[in-house]
């Protein structure tokens, strides 16, 4: 295994590994070799090995399959670049400063330079805030961590060898969804200190699909890694494994084990009725193109988030988000956001286990919150407001009328900025402000229906045969069905009739909608069908040279 010999000669690298290729197998077999090989040394010299990852989900799941070991500090970009930082206030005053300073004239962030420096020596220390971005107050939000510690290892090269010392060895996990100035950190600064880390990046430029992320490694950099790739593939039918290295040249995978063979085909639907049931046409479809009968209940893919959000009922929701902005609609559609998870793991827990039944599970929900239960009359009180809240949760109410209830009964503690929102002060931020944008985002918020919560947090928990990319990515299943729909998609950022077609001639949309696909069709295991709502005029050769003419059907 090349990664072990890296391992052995303290040797940097990058493991660039196609779809279904078990690379996050290969990083947890790293993790152990060193828990194993090297636990003597790095306890004995007070080090431990940082994995840093781009998600929570991704963090979690590498803890549990290295056994929580302490020797490992694994955790997401953000909070590990806080841990580092964070104990250095001086310093990072001073780096506030610059980074504001260097922010372009326009950015509603920036602040005047010596009205900053006056408000920072007031305060007691700079904060990492979930809430938004207040520089005058010492608060800096999550696109700011990033700015201002590459300005900190810019401006004090002492830092990176303090990290180096701490975390001889540091992985990437899913490298190609790193900010490029967190590459930086790595690579320009711990990487060519005095007694560099080894560091270790595993992922797939071709499954980049979010924005402002380095995508694939720069060359200066991949000129001092050891580049290893894997090419085996444990996950997809022979038919899907042909179909993904047509889409890539770069890696031609080959089944790794008992792959079946398995079905890839192509269904376009440009004639269906707007009111029809695509799912359901797209079945007949196959079964008469291609004679194959999909069993069971397929996964459905749509390749943008506001198709899945408009297909399953939370288009509002979505709007709420997306209108925040690009952080926020992220973290909201991959489940982080912190108002996201308080209705699927507060107010959603406790709804189901009431309306089941389960009222010995309910209890518990509500004494996790701290919510008092004593007496036969408190129990009676808090029964009926959660046969209240149940009634409300399915009916016409909002959101603001649903946390309103939750507040006027005391069922749940509310978070700061719902409560907040709630209250309608009449004092309203300055506008410009990150402030008042994050009013103006909790106030739409408010107003949409709860009903589309509870719809958000089914499709976010695969309770409903839909998905997207964040859904999917890593996930894999039996049959997919991907649903291109350029119509319902933001035409600046995806063409999928202009890559199927080849005729695509701007390069960032084709690498955006060209890595989407590539991720969405390696989820398959057996059958993938690929149902196009989009008409197709000159692109009929290459749609039969990627799928095979057999594999096609123009209705």
């Amino acid at each position: 295994m090349r990664i072990l010999e890296c391992l052995s000669s303290r040797t940097s690298f990058l493991l660039d590994a196609g779809a279904g290729s078990g690379k996050t197998s290969s990083l947890i077999r790293a993790l152990n070799h060193i828990r194993s090989a090297e636990r003597q040394s790095l306890t004995r010299n007070a080090q431990r090995v940082a994995c840093i990852t781009y998600t929570n989900v991704a963090k979690d799941e590498i803890i549990e399959r290295t056994e929580n070991d302490v020797l490992l500090q694994v955790s997401t970009i953000h909070d590990f670049l806080w841990s580092v930082i964070g104990g250095f206030q001086k310093d990072l005053k001073q780096a506030l400063l610059n980074f504001n300073a260097e922010l372009p004239a326009q950015s509603r962030r920036k602040q005047n330079q010596d009205e900053l420096r006056q408000a920072l020596q007031m305060i007691d220390s700079i904060r990492y805030s979930d809430r938004g971005a207040n520089f005058l107050e010492g608060r800096i939000f999550h696109d700011d961590l990033l700015g201002v510690a590459h300005v900190m290892f810019r401006h004090h090269p002492m830092l990176a060898t303090i990290v180096a010392a701490k975390y001889p060895f540091i992985f990437v996990d899913e490298y190609q969804d790193t900010h490029e100035k967190v590459i930086s950190i790595l690579m320009d600064h711990l990487l060519s200190c005095k007694n560099p880390p080894l560091i270790g990046f595993f992922g797939d430029k071709f499954q980049s699909i979010y924005p402002d992320v380095i995508g694939e490694m720069p060359a200066q950099y991949e000129a001092v890694l050891a580049i290893i790739k894997k090419e085996e593939n444990y996950r997809c039918s022979k038919a899907v494994i042909a179909l993904l290295n047509r889409i890539r040249s770069d890696i031609q995978q080959v089944a790794a084990g008992d792959n079946v063979e398995g079905t890839a085909c192509y269904v376009n639907l440009s004639r269906l009725n707007s009111d029809a049931d695509v799912i359901a046409a797209a079945r007949e479809a196959i079964q008469k193109g291609f004679n194959l009968h999909i069993e069971g209940e397929p996964k459905i893919l749509f390749l943008t988030h506001r198709l899945i959000a408009r297909k399953a009922g939370y288009e509002a929701l979505w709007n709420a988000y997306n209108d925040r902005g690009t952080f926020a609609r992220e973290r909201f559609q991959s489940g982080e956001d912190s108002i996201a998870q308080f209705f699927c793991m507060r107010v959603e827990p406790l709804l189901d286990a009431w309306r089941a039944g389960k009222t010995g599970k309910a209890i518990s929900l509500l004494k996790e919150v701290g919510t008092s239960l004593a007496g036969r009359s408190e129990k009676e009180r808090v029964g009926v407001a959660l046969n209240v809240l149940l009634a409300m949760a399915g009916s016409n109410a909002s959101i603001r009328d649903v946390l309103s209830y939750i507040r006027s009964t005391s069922l749940i503690p509310l978070l700061d900025d719902l409560e907040t929102g709630l209250k309608q002060t009449g004092i309203a931020a300055e506008p410009g402000t990150p402030e008042a944008e994050h009013e103006a985002f909790i106030a739409k918020l408010l107003e949409v229906p709860y009903k589309e919560v509870s719809t958000y947090r089914a499709v976010l928990e695969d309770k409903l045969p839909y998905s997207t990319k964040h859904g999917v990515k890593g996930a894999e299943f039996e049959n997919v069905f991907v649903i291109l729909d350029d119509a319902g998609a933001n035409w600046n950022q995806y063409s999928f009739i202009r890559l199927l077609a080849g005729s695509e001639t701007n390069e960032s949309r084709l690498h955006r909608t060209r890595n989407l696909f590539y991720v969405c069709c390696s989820r398959a295991r057996v059958n993938l069908a690929v149902i196009q709502l989009g008409a197709i005029t000159n692109g009929r050769t290459a749609i039969e040279a990627l799928f095979g003419v057999k594999n096609v059907s123009l209705q």
